[in-house]
């Protein structure tokens, strides 16, 4: 196998170990997977922007849309350039492309999705606490400058990474990042904090989830057992969600930072730091698109229970005559 310069000087230096480097038709092999998941995750997270954009744009839609994007935005990164150059193995060294689209999969963009999931928590504890206000009001505006200074952050932290003591880049022949000054103190720093979004959104979560059960305890004299089931089968998969995504990207960080450092196969590194990078919005895009399945598939039923009750309601009248 024939390396670049820029990986034979690591090699050389003792900066990576032998072990590090991957075999040419792995490379090869992982360079489709990478290509496949991520077109197949552009597709479903279309999709859900798509059922997204279908809806009455509320602040709750107008932030599972831009979630959405950022999802977008970090797999484009895997369709355009690192799939691609995977495929080809045609690695040089850095070059600007590289570094700016792995800053933006690994920091900047990145930081985007575990925000506006925090956002979103936010946002249905305040509806849940505030019912009138939230109906009389309209927040959208708010909502949309929060999202504006959430992508100008994620933006700045990536052109801010992207100077030559932060260089993060993307090398094939290792199957993984490889970087340069900062970039330990940056990875942390962004693994803290996607931690802590995590944390937080799920208290709010389950601020929630107290709040509707004992909302249906103290209404369930007023209430058949039916509405008491489906609105407890509503909380339930809503909570189950909201973990659920709340904690793809707390673990992916969590891989990345500290579970990675105990191999030293490139196969290995792979998957705990690339490939689990792909697959956070690959599968947050998979359980937004079960989710919101289930809510068309409910809006459907109701839309065609109204049309036949109006069909037989029409012909009821034209009997008539």
């Amino acid at each position: 196998m024939v390396l670049s310069n820029y990986t034979t000087a690591l090699l050389l230096n003792g900066q990576i170990l032998p072990s590090q480097i991957a075999d040419p038709y792995i490379i090869l092999v992982i360079g489709w997977i990478m290509l496949l998941a991520s077109l197949l995750g552009m597709a479903m997270n279309f999709r859900v922007l798509q059922s997204f954009c279908k809806q009455k744009m509320s602040s709750f839609y107008l932030m599972c849309s831009s979630k959405t994007l950022s999802n977008m935005c970090i797999l484009l990164g895997y369709v355009v350039h690192n799939a691609p150059i995977t495929i080809m193995n045609n690695f040089n060294g850095p070059t600007f492309m590289n570094t700016l689209v792995n800053e933006m999969l690994s920091y900047g963009i990145y930081i985007v999705g575990p925000i506006i999931q925090f956002m979103i928590s936010i946002n249905r504890l305040m509806i849940i606490i505030f019912v009138k206000q939230s109906m009389t009001q309209n927040n959208q505006n708010l909502t949309i400058i929060l999202l504006a200074i959430t992508w100008l952050a994620g933006i700045l932290l990536t052109v801010i990474t992207s100077v030559d003591t932060c260089n993060l880049t993307y090398n094939p022949e290792l199957l993984n990042w490889w970087h340069d000054g900062c970039g330990n103190f940056v990875g942390d720093a962004v693994t803290a904090f996607v931690i802590l979004c995590a944390i937080l959104s799920n208290v709010c979560n389950f601020v929630i989830v107290v709040r509707l059960l004992t909302s249906i305890v103290q209404n369930k004299i007023q209430l058949d057992s039916s509405t008491v089931r489906r609105r407890k089968q509503k909380s339930r998969k809503l909570f189950i969600q909201s973990c659920i995504q709340d904690w793809l990207s707390a673990i992916d960080s969590i891989n990345i930072t500290f579970v990675d450092s105990n191999f030293d196969k490139a196969i290995f590194k792979f998957l705990f730091d690339i490939f689990s990078n792909l697959m956070t919005p690959v599968l947050d895009g998979f359980v937004m698109l079960i989710f919101n399945q289930e809510c068309e598939n409910k809006q459907s039923t109701i839309v065609t229970v109204k049309m036949r009750e109006t069909t037989t309601h029409n012909t009821g009248s034209h009997n008539k005559f």
